[in-house]
């Protein structure tokens, strides 16, 4: 019932992330391709490493890829955030945070780079673990300086590592 509300909320959240971007001004709808429609447009692909490093503490966010789980976030915390967006590995650094946290992360946590990309993720911490906790609830939107932007449901892990 949880992952059916998630993943309804998530298409009601993505159709308004495509309603609400609107088309680029110097071109029409029949000659848009992916390149330009701007990155946050391509969307998340999968990220190479996806361990938090010993001694680190930090988050791994996952959502679906096809039928499977891919981690396409991860963020140790004092460091960088990584994720792959459209094809490119990006760097970024927290900007603002609020909400409940723990192992180094909190509920909500907004990321930029130099680029113009902002990551922003939402998500609940849940049942805890040794070192850890899930986080579920999530959401992680990518948004680039050309104005587009994305949203996905995401599901994930806080926590430190020995």
């Amino acid at each position: 019932m949880i992952r059916k509300t998630i993943f309804a909320l998530s298409a009601f959240y993505l159709l308004g992330a495509c309603a609400s971007a609107g088309a680029p001004k110097a071109e029409s709808a029949a000659s848009l391709d992916l390149a330009s429609a701007g990155v946050a447009a391509q969307g998340l692909r999968p990220i190479g490493d996806a361990q938090i490093p010993s001694g680190e503490c930090g988050m791994v966010l996952w959502t679906l890829e096809g039928a499977r789980p891919a981690a396409v976030f991860r963020f140790i915390s004092g460091k960088q955030a990584q994720a792959n967006v459209a094809g490119q590995p990006v760097r970024l650094v927290l900007t603002e945070f609020n909400g409940a946290s723990g192992y180094g992360v909190f509920e909500r946590q907004r990321f930029e780079n130099e680029s113009g990309v902002v990551i922003e993720v939402n998500a609940r911490f849940g049942l805890e673990f040794k070192d850890g906790a899930y986080l579920e609830q999530g959401v992680i939107k990518v948004s680039d300086s050309a104005g587009w932007s994305m949203v996905s449901p995401a599901a994930g892990i806080a926590g430190c590592r020995p």
